[in-house]
């Protein structure tokens, strides 16, 4: 019980302390809506609540810029406000734009770029004062999630090839500011980015097309980024005003805390169908509602993830890390493998291990410091990645502390658990939670030896929705 009451009340009390610092943000507030829709329908906003959220947006004092504003900070309470649904942006939000006096970005996919049904909407939107277009990246159409793979492969294809990806980007993305050019007579200075397509590499492709102004949307709470970077935060169909505020301080309380499940790679192809072993992972997730997973990929002996850094043993980080995305999972955190010796080579693992997937957290070793090479290495690749250090000492390479979420914030720690039976680890974890602990986890088979017993038995890691199924 009384661990259960510290998971409830935790996440209360650190609103309470991001609160505190609203409104101040350390770079635009970015919000993006989906389709607006009246009557409402399935995964839709109405104009009534996009009405509203700009209502309460105006009168607590946020004001809205343009992306050439934005791109040098925009200054205290500013805003970018985006659209992805040019139909219902020019037919619902046009007008409300103009009644509260606030220019929006209106993003434009590659397939509406080509669609000759929207080219005379696109060229209404371009003839708005309020209205800015852009392109937006989208995934690949019919780009394939990689199966995991055990045991070292043939070398991709040169479709597959990190090269004909970023070529290919290049042409459409270029065909896109083309269009836009055509339509509106000016060429966007701005990108939007879908989630999960944004990277290092691909940001280099746009400035190199003019594009310097960088929209990355996240369909969770956003990170803070430097300007020229928004992080747009894509509002929900069911958001009210709480969402945007909590989007401001760069809080939600299904974040915190995270409780989450270790899984070594080699655990995924050490015995029978790996794709089953990573069904049971995503089970554990499930049953006990954690809200984050952390990976270990292997080490200095070989690497579970493509690199020409270090002998590959197999595919097996990237296709585990979609996995628990697609179940929901919040926070998938990696671990980059220990350090070599060879600065060169581990340079190039980082790089490749954040390469491999949209990972949040990559865990760097305890030597590793702000601006190594290795942390610039993984933040290059995935610029909005948050990284962590292994802490070492009493707690043991387990433990790690991350660097804050957002300017102002403190640095949280967190650690995998350390007892090998079910009971003992509860009581650990229980130990850290009351001395502030906020990131707790447990190696995936110590978390199905204790679901066998009962879902109470880890009280201590099982977040409050999965204690009251």
């Amino acid at each position: 019980m009384r661990s259960r009451m510290l998971t409830t009340l935790l996440p209360i009390l650190v609103l309470g302390a991001a609160l505190a610092g609203f409104p101040a943000a350390a770079a635009p507030l970015g919000l993006a809506w989906g389709v607006v829709a009246e009557p409402a329908t399935a995964g839709a906003l109405t104009p009534g609540q996009v009405a509203e959220h700009l209502e309460f947006l105006q009168a607590h004092g946020w004001r809205a810029v343009r992306t050439g504003d934005a791109g040098t900070g925009g200054g205290e309470r500013s805003m970018v406000l985006s659209f992805d649904d040019p139909a219902s942006a020019l037919r619902y939000v046009v007008p409300l734009l103009a009644l509260y006096r606030m220019p929006a970005v209106v993003t434009v996919g590659p397939a509406q770029a080509e669609d000759p049904a929207l080219a005379p909407v696109l060229q209404e939107l371009a003839a708005s004062p309020w209205v800015e277009l852009v392109p937006r990246v989208e995934e690949e159409a019919g780009a394939a999630v990689p199966a995991v793979r055990c045991g070292a492969a043939a070398e991709p294809g040169p479709e597959g090839r990190p090269e004909e990806r970023l070529s290919r980007l290049a042409r459409t993305l270029a065909a896109q500011v083309a269009r836009l050019r055509e339509l509106t007579g000016v060429a966007p200075a701005a990108v939007a980015w879908a989630p999960g397509t944004w990277s290092g590499s691909v940001e280099a492709v746009a400035d190199s097309l003019g594009l310097k102004v960088q929209l990355p949307a996240f369909p969770g709470m956003p990170p803070a980024l430097e300007p020229p970077r928004v992080a747009l935060y894509r509002v929900p169909p069911w958001a009210g005003v709480w969402a945007l505020v909590q989007a401001s301080v760069h809080w939600d309380p299904r974040d915190h805390p995270v409780r989450f499940v270790e899984v070594e790679a080699a655990w995924i192809c050490a015995g029978g169908d790996p794709e089953a072993r990573i069904a049971r992972v995503v089970e554990v997730v499930r049953r006990l509602g954690l809200n984050g997973a952390r990976i270990l990929p292997g080490g200095a002996a070989g690497a579970w993830f493509e690199t020409s850094a270090a002998p590959v043993r197999g595919d097996v980080a990237g296709p585990l890390a979609r996995a628990l995305r697609a179940a929901g999972v919040r926070w998938v955190m990696a671990d980059l493998p220990a350090a070599g010796g060879n600065r060169g080579r581990d340079v190039t693992l980082a790089a490749d291990l954040a390469r491999a997937a949209d990972f949040d957290v990559v865990v760097l070793p305890a030597a590793a410091v702000p601006g190594d090479p290795l942390g610039q290495a993984v933040r290059y690749v995935r610029p909005a990645a948050r990284l962590a250090w292994r802490q070492g000492g009493r707690e043991g390479e387990r433990a790690f502390r991350l660097a804050p979420l957002a300017p102002g914030q403190a640095e949280s720690r967190g650690l995998t658990v350390g007892a090998t039976t079910v009971a003992a680890a509860d009581t650990e974890a229980e130990r850290f939670t009351v001395a502030g602990w906020e990131w707790i986890g447990l190696p995936v088979e110590l978390a199905e030896a204790g679901l066998k017993i009962s879902l109470r038995s880890l009280a201590a890691f099982a977040l409050s929705s999965a204690l009251s199924r």
